[in-house]
This record gives structure tokens, sequence and C-alpha cells, in this order.
């Protein structure tokens, strides 16, 4: 399962820094468009598809060319135009509409595709660059409105994306236990767990203002990694987010980082 958990690396394209298509030669497809939807992908481009890789984003930071070149990457998917071309559908779906409506890049949270980019910086050791986004895309494109998502909400996943974004941490990874932090939406919140524990999450100050975590604290104590394990929320407790204005950028080691495949070898 490990090895097979590494086939994505057989479809990434060096030259373009995106996964591609291959036909039965081996051969990357000749006519590709970063922003083409269907075809070769479902429901999205390049763009929804090349970061799928929720079990080993260091493997796919290497891949890509270290840190730097992933950064640049993510900064690019972010920061372009929200741009679709139909021609692998025919037609404009719901999906692109819906990304083009929203205007955050190709970053379309609209959609189950996108939801843990958010996080990717996380894995760069940057949690501060995710921290204003994640902020942003909660209270920009979530209302309690009758047209309250910015998409589909399939299954609940869409509610589901909400509260725990607004929590402060996400599964970005299920299997591993671990959810990356991220930046608390809510001012206090008190969480009745199965396991019969109480845990209370507290986010001061929490205005408009405030879009950077300064510090985190789990029962007093310092939080250094950038996630919490599945076991450490279960027990309950108190959370504690310290936030601020400005960002208070740190040097994470390996180790406080959240898992990845290729990381754990």
């Amino acid at each position: 399962y490990s090895q097979q958990a590494l086939n994505y690396q057989n479809i990434f394209d060096e030259k373009t820094g995106f996964m591609r298509a291959k036909d039965t030669n081996g051969d990357f497809r000749a006519d590709f468009s970063s922003i083409r939807w269907g075809k070769d992908y479902a429901e999205g481009s390049t763009w929804q598809s090349s970061f799928a890789v929720y079990q080993d984003f260091q493997g796919l930071i290497n891949q890509m060319g270290g840190r730097k070149a992933f950064m640049e990457k993510l900064i690019e998917l972010c920061n372009q135009a929200p741009d679709f071309d139909v021609k692998g559908y025919g037609f404009e779906i719901h999906e692109m509409s819906e990304m083009a409506a929203i205007e955050f890049g190709q970053l379309a949270i609209s959609n189950q595709p996108s939801f843990h980019y958010p996080y990717l910086f996380s894995y760069l050791g940057k949690p501060e660059m995710a921290q204003p986004l994640i902020k942003s895309l909660l209270t920009e494109c979530f209302t309690a409105a009758v047209d309250g998502y910015p998409g589909d909400e399939d299954n609940g996943s869409m509610a589901g994306w909400y509260i725990f974004n607004s929590l402060g941490f996400y599964p970005v990874s299920p299997g591993t236990g671990e959810y990356v932090i991220g930046m608390p939406l809510v001012k206090k919140a008190t969480l009745k767990l199965s396991s019969g524990n109480t845990l209370t999450i507290n986010a001061t100050p929490n205005h408009p203002q405030q879009l950077f975590v300064q510090e985190t604290t789990r029962n007093q104590n310092l939080q250094e990694k950038l996630f919490f394990t599945h076991e450490e929320l279960a027990a309950g407790g108190n959370i504690d987010f310290k936030l601020g204005i400005v960002p208070n950028p740190k040097e994470h080691t390996p180790d406080k980082l959240p898992f990845s495949l290729s990381a754990a070898k």
C-alpha cells in the first residue's frame, strides 16, 4: 500500500508542475491547458486536481522542486483569476460558475477537491500564509441565507468544512488521526464529546482585524506542533488561540509538521 501511495509520481510532469494524463505509451497528452476542466479531470482543471496527495504532501513538495517552488505554486494558485476553459465538458457546468463567483483564484472552495488547499501552507511550516485566507473564506463565502453555501452541500461536507474551520482545525488526511491547525472564527466554543469529555476553545481577541494566530496553547501548554492529534482532542480540556493583526512567523522543525509518507520513511 505504501508503494502504491507513491503512484502519483508517475503522472507528475516536472516541466509544467502539474499532474497530467498519459496515453498507453506513457506519454503526456500533448494539448495541455492548465485551466481546462473535464477531459482528464473531474469537476475541475489540473489546478483543482494536482494537490490531491493527502498522504504525502512532503513528497509532492519534493516533486515540485522544493519548498520555494511549492510556495510559489500555491501563491500562483490563489492570486490568479478564476478562469476556466469549458472544452473538456463542452459547456459551462455549475462548479465553474461557482468558482468564478467567489473570486478566490483557482482555490475553488465551492467544491470538495479544494477543501484542503489552505492547509498546504502548513506542510511548508508557513501557517501564517493560510490564516487570513481561511478567515476570508469563512466570512466571505458562507452566510446564514438560503444561498449560504458557496457550492454543493454534498452529504454534509460543506457544513462539516465550515464547522471544523470555525473551530480552528481541519482533518486534512483523516487516516493520520491529525487535525491541522488553522484559524478559528469562533470566539468561544464548547464541545461535548462522545468520550464524555468537554473541549473548550477560546480565541481572543477576535475581531475582523485579527487575521493571524500569534500563539496556541492546549491545557496551558504551548502547542508547538502545527496539528492536534485525535487523542488530544478526545481527551478534552482547553485550547486557547491568541490572535493578532500581523503575522508572527516561526521556524518549525520537521517533527512539528503534519504527517507525510515521505517524511515518515
